[in-house]
Order: structure tokens, then C-alpha cells, then sequence
């Protein structure tokens, strides 16, 4: 109707010429899509690392971590990186290492070096994406940013992928992002603890009931981005059968922020699409793997050395 209207005025001189293409609503967030970062990759750059902090470059903003290394002494010799994605944390008590720090330090003291990205908005980084719908945004985007740190180690070494909570969506979605690639660069292996596994955007709507309006803002800004994006290109369900990297998952029987039961459908899946996967049941273990933690690491220690 449009391009006839116009078509018409050109007819009668009105206008010049009939407008041949309606202009497209701008989708900031369309190259977030898996496929889309899968095409794009990881960008590497400079990592600066000042006393036990490190620095890199996404998307144009700059990015703080916590680094941790292995003992001078080490004696074997550095064994490989650990890249690690914290769950989530509110920004007002965020400091950088919060949920990644006792882990990496054990990796550290058995010859890995651990990277930590606070990821955008947290700790010395840039503030995160504020197109809207804005709540979405910061989301959306640490997988990139994951993508350009593994980009961006420079060590001839194995990497492998540590993920708790809502980290562990991040590092599932990377996982599925390389292997839409074809390839997982040095990427060897992904451990998850207490991952959130289930499909975008039931994982954040789970959690909308501890909100202080029980979640409606939330729920709006979700509508707003249906209306123009097509969800599942965004979420972990649609692209398990490109992972091609072994996988080790931890779960506390007694977790009360991610169920048992996520754990147990997320193993399923994955041996169903013959995976390879380790999965370990803690019993009466809490969000954290407590108690049960040093054999947590232990464990997740004895895979990485499995896999070099």
C-alpha cells in the first residue's frame, strides 16, 4: 500500500521517485545470534595484565578480569588456561574474582593459568550495551565476550572452559558456538557447575519471582524483544548437536537456586545426541558444591589433564 501510494504522488508529480525498499527497523542485537557469532568468531586483542588483573578489548569496550598463575616453582610447568564465567552477582557488591576466585587459585597452584573476566558493567569494564531493550543486552553479549577473550590468549596451551550457574549458560552457549564454527580452536573441554541449562528466556524468567515487582519489567522487556527477534536463534537448545568437546557437569542434590532436575534433563540430552559427557551428583551439596568441593576440583583438575 505504502509503495503504491508513493508510486501515485511520483505519477503527479508530488514526489520524485516511488520508494522501492520500506526501511528496516535497526536490530542492534541480531549479531548476537549464534549463527551470527559463529560467522564472526572471536577478536583477538592485546591482553594487559597489571599485578592480579587483566585487560582486554570486545566489541570495543575495554574488559577487566582477575588472572591467576601457577607457583614460580611450579615444577611441571605450565599445563594450560582455564577461562572462567562467575554466575551472577549484583553490580553493588561485585568485586573482581567474586565466584571465580577459590577455584582458579587451585587451578593456579596445579599449573593453570585462570582467567576471570568480570564481563561489561562489572568491576573495571566498560558499562555494557544499553540498546534497548537494555536489560537484555548485558546478556546477550558475554559470549562474545568470552569468544574474544579464548581469542586473545596467546599461550600455546589447551584451553578449557569453567562455568557456574549462569556462567554456565555462557559457557554451554560458547561451546555450541564453536562448534558451529567447525572447530574449537585450542578449546579441549568444559567444566560446568551447577549450570543453568535451560532454554532462553526460560532461564532469566525462572528467576523473575524474586523481584522486587516479581519479575513484570523483566517480562516486558522479554515481549519487546520477541516482537523483533526470533528467540531461539539465541538459546542453548537449538544447537547441542554442534558441540564437539567434552563435557564435565557438577550438581549439588541439595542446590535451591539451579534444580537438580535442569542437571539431570541437560545430561540426558546430551548422552541421547552422544556427547561426551561426565556428570557427578553431590549429595546434600549446596549451589556452591559445598561440602564436596575439594573433590569438585579435584576432579575437574584430573579432566583437564585427561584431555591435554
Amino acid at each position: 500500500m505504502i509503495k503504491w501510494f508513493m508510486a501515485l504522488l511520483a505519477s503527479l508529480g508530488i514526489v520524485s521517485a516511488p520508494i522501492d525498499n520500506v526501511i528496516k527497523k535497526e536490530l542492534p542485537y541480531e549479531k548476537y545470534s549464534f549463527e551470527n557469532l559463529a560467522k564472526r568468531g572471536g577478536v583477538a586483542s592485546k591482553i594487559e595484565v597489571v599485578g592480579n588483573k587483566f585487560y582486554y578489548q570486545s566489541e570495543g569496550r575495554r574488559i577487566s578480569g582477575e588472572i591467576n598463575y601457577p607457583p614460580l616453582d611450579y615444577a611441571q610447568g605450565l599445563r594450560g588456561v582455564v577461562v572462567m564465567a562467575r554466575g551472577y552477582v549484583e553490580k553493588d557488591v561485585y568485586r573482581t574474582g567474586m565466584g571465580t576466585h577459590n577455584a582458579a587459585k587451585y587451578y593456579a597452584e596445579h599449573g593453570y593459568v585462570t582467567y576471570a573476566p568480570d564481563f561489561s558493567g562489572y568491576g573495571e569494564s566498560d558499562p555494557e550495551p544499553t540498546s534497548p531493550p537494555a536489560s537484555l543486552g548485558s546478556r546477550l553479549v558475554k559470549p562474545v565476550e568470552i569468544l574474544d577473550l579464548i581469542a586473545s590468549v596467546t599461550q600455546d596451551k589447551p584451553i578449557f572452559l569453567w562455568g557456574h550457574s549462569n556462567g554456565g549458560q555462557i559457557m554451554l552457549s560458547v561451546a555450541e558456538i564453536l562448534g558451529l564454527q567447525g572447530q574449537t580452536l585450542q578449546v579441549k573441554g568444559v567444566t560446568l557447575w551447577a549450570p543453568v541449562s535451560k532454554p532462553f528466556p526460560y532461564n532469566i524468567l525462572f528467576y523473575t519471582d524474586e523481584a522486587s515487582d516479581s519479575g513484570k519489567w523483566l517480562r516486558g522487556e522479554i515481549a519487546k524483544f520477541e516482537n523483533d527477534y526470533d528467540v531461539f536463534n539465541y538459546s542453548i537448545d537449538r544447537s547441542i548437536d554442534d558441540i564437539n568437546v567434552p563435557i564435565q557437569i557438577h550438581q549439588g542434590s541439595a542446590d535451591e537456586a539451579v534444580p537438580k532436575k535442569w542437571s539431570d534433563d541437560i545430561v540426558k540430552i546430551l548422552r541421547e545426541k552422544d556427547k561426551e559427557v561426565t556428570y557427578y551428583v553431590y549429595p546434600g551439596a549446596n549451589h556452591n558444591l559445598n561440602p564436596g568441593w575439594d573433590g569438585v576440583v579435584t576432579r575437574d583438575v584430573d579432566f583437564f589433564q585427561s584431555l591435554r
